[in-house]
């Protein structure tokens, strides 16, 4: 139990001194939005290519995983669907709670899995993600452009743009691609990719505490309670059940599982603000679950037996 409360206890901690730096104005308003942008754009990307690159999975075969994953989204969406009327919401305030109850933080999911897992969890994380980003955006896209107040005005083709210019997705692409055609980075500029990447998970949960909006959380309700029970409680539940399902080693429905902990991401309220979803709820679930995942997380690692 111990070695699981001291493996999450560092993200946590990062997000905590995010939070502190920003309430404290240090570095400045300024910084915020560069770390972040940076990190989505050069870090993470660079940890992405490096690992993938690099995997060796050996006897392990994700495409039972990304099964369970992708019917674990389309379970997850459908439920969020017919839950609707619980949440006593407009269709801007549906659409922040399906994002709330189907977005991921990979920031905080990197983090966790590093920790917990090392670099076989890491590279199982990122082919998770090269499915899962293509299909949770097409999903929050179409919702948003159905309830949004003014989804309906982004086009079919600027979304298929934002999705193929997704620097997550073009950097698993081509670790991917390099791994199956057995290259390797240069010699000269793969310790390169190691170093950058290395800075993803510190800088990306520092950002994930700096980005938490506590007033907006104060005012959260009823839709704030049943995106969290969603995403914290009813889908990592769901996702081990599949894995059951699936027969899934140990690592995968450990990653799995983690992957349905992690709080909700902080994208979500970027794109409620683009597509007229209700941003100040998207906000608050933000906040909110990753509050809850201070506690989700490890009472679910703990309870498959990590």
């Amino acid at each position: 139990m111990l070695s699981v409360v001291f493996a999450i206890v560092p993200i946590f901690l990062l997000i905590a001194i995010g939070t502190v730096m920003k309430r404290g104005n240090f570095p400045g308003d300024a910084f915020w939005p560069l770390a972040d942008k940076t990190t989505y754009f050069l870090f993470f990307p660079a940890l992405l290519i490096d690992n993938l690159s690099n995997a060796k999975l050996g006897d392990l075969d994700p495409t039972g995983m990304l099964g369970a994953l992708f019917i674990a989204l389309l379970l997850q969406a459908g439920l969020v669907y017919l839950l609707r009327p619980l949440a006593k919401v407009d269709g801007p305030g549906f659409t922040s709670v399906f994002q709330g109850a189907v977005r991921f933080n990979t920031f905080v999911g990197l983090g966790a899995v590093a920790a917990l897992e090392g670099g076989a969890g890491i590279t199982l994380f990122a082919v998770a993600i090269s499915l899962a980003i293509p299909v949770i955006n097409v999903m929050c896209v179409l919702t948003l452009a159905r309830y949004g107040a003014h989804g309906q005005g982004s086009s079919l083709k600027d979304q298929v743009l934002f999705l193929i210019k997704n620097p997550l997705i073009i950097a698993c692409l081509i670790g991917i691609a390099l791994n199956v055609l057995d290259l390797s980075l240069p010699p000269g500029i793969a310790p390169v990719f190691k170093m950058l990447g290395s800075m993803a998970a510190p800088m990306g949960l520092l950002t994930v505490g700096a980005g938490l909006q506590w007033e907006a959380a104060r005012a959260g309700g009823r839709a704030v309670g049943l995106a969290c029970a969603l995403k914290l409680l009813i889908y990592p539940v769901v996702l081990y059940a599949l894995s059951r399902v699936w027969g899934l080693g140990s690592l995968e429905t450990k990653v799995l599982v983690l992957w349905g902990t992690m709080p909700t991401a902080s994208a979500s309220y970027i794109l409620a603000r683009q597509m007229g979803g209700d941003a100040p709820l998207a906000a608050a679930i933000i906040t909110v679950s990753t509050i809850l995942a201070f506690i989700t997380v490890p009472i679910f690692m703990l309870m498959i037996g990590v």
